[in-house]
């Protein structure tokens, strides 16, 4: 199932154990604030049998988490093929062909004899549209713009009140997994909206400089009856993910100064300073052009 493969390569890592399902869920958990059991995820798996088809939310849950808005989204991507107006005559019967030419022909009527006019007059048009343009920029060009009724630009520092608020700017309006979300059709750049100090992750840094790096790895406090080796294992999987995507991260910090989400930059992951066990994020850019953002790919180099 297409599906059960997008899940691996996005968690980096195959369902083979108890412990894979245990880690997905905890990832789905912590990357969705959304639940799906390891035993659900081990059905959906194939891992132990079931005769149940998964329920609806849980293949939604699932589309999320790969990416997508939820399972229809996600099987829109393969649409079942069907025949295409512009069909060869090859893959049309005889009769098919006839029926065609005569509807063609019955229903198309003769262009009229003013056909050519109609066109010049197009030209003329067209034109004089050019020659005003010209003339504007001519007379305008010089003009210095004062104002823009909506900045297309975000600044390190700017502040939005809801993940709403800051989430539409980029043409998203779900907001079921708001801690990271990805870039429609830019793979690998994600919207990461981190709690300072948060309980877990530890996104450690500089709040008076605006966090010129984030120190980021998982360490729940005080877990009870938790394997030290399952820290190390969830770190190593979050180092292995980051540096195979080779992710960027545009990035709104909750809680620096107040309950508010703070924009601090574009961020890189510092391969000099991150191992396994914590990745270190580094700031390689405090604006963001909302118009431009495919030119963010240049940032990976």
């Amino acid at each position: 199932m297409r599906l059960q493969q997008t899940i691996e390569e996005v968690a980096c890592r195959s369902m083979r154990t108890p412990k894979d399902f245990d880690y997905l869920s905890e990832l789905i958990k912590e990357r969705l604030h959304e639940t799906v059991s390891a035993s659900t995820l081990k059905r959906f798996f194939g891992y132990v049998s079931s005769s149940s088809m998964p329920r609806q939310n849980t293949l939604d849950i699932l589309s999320t988490f790969v990416g997508y808005k939820d399972w229809e989204a996600f099987c829109q991507q393969t649409p079942t093929p069907q025949r295409q107006p512009d069909s060869s005559p090859e893959d049309l019967s005889s009769e098919d062909l006839s029926s065609e030419d005569s509807s063609s022909e019955d229903s198309s009527p003769a262009l009229p004899d003013s056909t050519p006019s109609r066109w010049r007059w197009a030209g003329i048009v067209t034109v004089s549209l050019i020659v005003v343009a010209v003339a504007a920029l001519l007379l305008f060009g010089q003009r210095t713009v004062t104002h823009d009724a909506e900045p297309r630009v975000l600044r390190a520092g700017q502040s939005f009140a809801s993940v709403n608020d800051y989430l539409r700017l980029f043409g998203i309006d779900d907001t079921s997994n708001a801690w990271s979300k990805p870039l429609p059709h830019l793979n690998g750049i994600i919207v990461w909206g981190p709690q300072y100090h948060h309980p877990e992750w530890h996104n450690d840094g500089n709040r008076s400089s605006l966090m010129p790096t984030i120190t980021e790895y998982w360490q729940p406090i005080a877990p009870l009856g938790m394997d030290s080796s399952i820290i190390a294992a969830r770190n190593s999987d979050n180092y292995l993910r980051v540096t195979t995507f080779r992710e960027l991260r545009i990035t709104f910090m909750k809680d620096l100064s107040d309950s508010t989400y703070t924009f601090l930059g574009i961020y890189r992951l510092s391969e000099t300073q991150s191992d396994t066990s914590r990745l270190v994020w580094e700031r390689v850019l405090d604006s963001c052009d909302l118009s431009a953002l495919d030119q963010l790919e240049f940032l990976r180099d």
